[in-house]
């Protein structure tokens, strides 16, 4: 099967986008949709595909070995990349952080290596520097990687944006920020208002990669205001708006990426952030609840 086939047979692309409806915001007079990423498949959700598909388009078109990529223990990419290697017939070696894990540390793992995908545990120094163990031939394989970053990967919201935009035309786009990707292909495909709710503690790093890709980004800006603590941790508060967001709008979002970019806006909506009459989309990037 070719990447053009498993897009149309399995994926829902492009992803609905929907309007939320709330006082807060309709009485600013603001209107805030959501692009449900996150219907895009149950495994390849969310930015994922968005992320993999050029790299898997260059390794059809190209065959190596397979494909390596890294990840941690608990990591969406790896998980999408191994069942789009089982789908495609792609061999997959997968680099995980934590010499002292296996395959039977959690179900992640286990699920990753059942669809076929090789792990090899490094310890955390080793993985930092994300290069290949020697027993691999690196030249062999096609590298994507950890969580998809790069050039390749920040091409591929082109198409997330295109779809955007032939529904609407917002004012502000806004996204969690993992390893950077997504946002930053946001925003030089948009060049509108482009906010990015940092995760993780990783500002000057994110700033670094513009300057890496020379991009003129003049309307990104991050926000840093809503990190909660060490990343992917769940304190209460940001566990129960994500309850509460479900329950009044019927959309499941998890505290580590899509929930702490909701509770951010919300936050910024009560501050009045936001010019009236503005139109937000906020982009569900998925994520295992």
């Amino acid at each position: 099967m070719d990447i053009s086939a498993f897009e149309k047979n399995y994926l829902q692309i492009p992803s609905p986008v929907v309007e939320l409806f709330d006082p807060l915001w309709n009485e600013q007079d603001i209107r805030l949709f959501f692009k449900r990423d996150d219907l895009i498949h149950p495994t390849v959700s969310g930015n994922k595909w968005r992320k993999l598909k050029e790299y898997i388009r260059i390794a059809q078109d190209n065959p190596k070995k397979g494909i390596i990529s890294f990840g941690g223990a608990y990591s969406n990419h790896l998980y999408a990349l191994a069942f789009v290697g089982q789908m495609l017939q792609i061999p997959c070696i997968g680099i995980v952080r934590g010499e002292e894990l296996s395959s039977k540390s959690n179900p992640y793992l286990s699920q990753i290596e059942a669809m076929g995908m090789e792990l090899y545990f490094v310890d955390r120094d080793y993985y930092r520097k994300k290069e290949v163990p020697n027993q691999l031939k690196s030249e062999d394989y096609w590298i994507i990687p950890e969580g998809g970053y790069s050039s390749l990967g920040i091409d591929g919201m082109k198409a997330l944006v295109d779809e955007i935009q032939h529904v609407i035309q917002p004012d502000f786009l806004i996204s969690a920020v993992g390893t950077g990707t997504t946002i930053l292909g946001l925003a030089k495909y948009s060049k509108v208002n482009t906010m990015g709710i940092l995760c993780l503690n990783n500002e000057m790093e994110i700033k670094e990669h513009v300057h890496e890709f020379q991009f003129e980004l003049p309307k990104l800006q991050l926000v840093k205001d809503y990190l909660l603590g060490k990343y992917a941790s769940r304190p209460p508060e940001l566990v129960a708006f994500c309850d509460l967001f479900e329950k009044h709008h019927h959309i499941a979002i998890e505290p580590t990426y899509t929930g702490k970019m909701m509770y951010g806006v919300y936050d910024l909506l009560k501050k009045k952030y936001f010019p009236a009459g503005s139109t937000l989309v906020c982009i569900h990037t998925g994520g295992i609840k």
